[in-house]
């Protein structure tokens, strides 16, 4: 059995909770202005848009379930310890293929720059401090030199890379992504990754699963080159501070495609919304579990061994306290047993210009604490040699 972990309770919101807002009004763009009582004075909500009216994930289904990964897997390594726990996990999930989405830390730091403008005052956020630094000569050559669709083609090769290591049964196949961010709330960018989403989506008579493990482009785009698979997916998507968190937010996944981000709380009826601050940020790892855990233990094993050495001790010496957060396992654990997380139902909300949460229409559902204990005790038991 893995070591004994400290299970944490994520403070936060309870089931049952109110509602984000009272109401609010949206323009055909997928923004969204507030009319709530406390906002402007308005006394009944708007009615929800025809497309979010049911908007309740499915309960218990059957597993396993029909599921296409989307990841930047060569972003960070939470990644590839996400992937590893899919593909060992064959009773529950059905991989059907695993996407590569874009990335740029370019972009996202021009990003940061627009939204603190954007704000006008107040305090910068650390990593907006970061895109000060670095300058808008700086910011550019960075996107110039490894723009999104160099991250995308990076992410494909590293999750070339793990399905080489886990060698399963039925190899999914790794598809090609959007080589750039959506250009608007309107306007898709199509890729072989879209389509593959769009083709999954209507192939069978179950849902499909989409956990979105980096932006949302691909998702996004598949949901607006056909918007009649809206209700035959369910999305599960990782990023950011809760939902009525008052912060300006600056989560990677959120706003590396911050249109995409939109069009998902926008377009995506059956959505699962996992913050990242707060509730996937628990899920924290040090390298001498992996080590005892993983090292030694097959070609996967010792591939996430690896690369835990190298964020973690790239010196090759063992810090005590020195963990990583495994955040992009919080949508895996829930496909696997929704019983890992706890959720409610809450207002949908939306990302401004200056990154700061803004109610929008209709409702969803939304994460507020994670059993870290479960989730690491299933997935270093499947490494196991000795498990039946």
């Amino acid at each position: 059995m893995p070591l004994d972990r400290r299970k944490f309770i994520v403070g936060g919101a309870a089931a049952g909770g109110t509602a984000l807002v009272a109401g609010c009004t949206s323009a055909d763009d997928g923004t969204a202005s507030t009319t709530t009582a406390e906002t402007s004075g308005a006394t009944s909500p708007t009615p929800v848009p025809a497309e979010l009216a049911d908007t309740e994930l499915p309960e218990a289904p059957e597993q396993p379930l029909r599921v296409i990964i989307d990841s930047d897997a060569a972003n960070e390594i939470d990644d590839q310890f996400a992937l590893a726990w899919a593909l060992m996990a064959p009773e529950a999930l059905q991989i059907e293929a695993i996407t590569a989405a874009p990335f740029s830390f370019g972009d996202y730091l021009a990003g940061l720059l627009a939204a603190q403008e954007a704000r006008g005052e107040g305090p910068a956020t650390p990593f907006e401090e970061l895109a000060v630094t670095t300058g808008s000569e700086g910011i550019e050559k960075l996107r110039s030199d490894a723009g999104a669709g160099a991250g995308m083609s990076a992410s494909l090769a590293e999750i070339e890379r793990v399905l080489d290591a886990a060698a399963p049964v039925n190899r999914p196949p790794a598809v090609p992504g959007s080589e750039s961010f959506l250009p608007s709330v309107t306007e898709p960018v199509p890729s072989a990754a879209a389509t593959a989403i769009i083709e999954a989506a209507h192939a069978g008579d179950t849902p499909l699963y989409v956990p979105v493990l980096g932006a949302a482009t691909n998702v996004a785009s598949a949901l607006l080159e056909d918007p009649t698979i809206a209700d035959r997916i369910v999305v599960v998507f990782v990023a950011g501070f809760p939902s009525a968190s008052p912060q300006v937010d600056e989560s990677f996944n959120l706003l590396g495609d911050v249109n995409a981000s939109r069009v998902l709380f926008a377009k995506a009826p059956k959505l699962l919304y996992i913050p990242g601050y707060g509730v996937s940020e628990t899920l924290t790892t040090p390298k001498v579990e992996v080590d005892a855990y993983l090292a030694g233990r097959g070609a996967l094993g010792d591939l996430l061994a690896e690369l835990m050495a190298r964020k973690v001790a790239p010196d090759g010496r063992t810090v005590p306290g020195n963990r990583r957060v495994m955040w992009d396992m919080a949508p895996i654990a829930w496909l696997i047993d929704q019983g890992w997380l706890s959720t409610f139902r809450t207002g949908r909300g939306t990302i401004r210009d200056d990154h700061r949460w803004e109610p929008a229409p209709g409702e969803m559902t939304e994460a507020f604490q994670i059993d870290d204990v479960a989730v690491f005790t299933d997935f270093f038991a499947r490494f196991d040699p000795d498990r039946g």
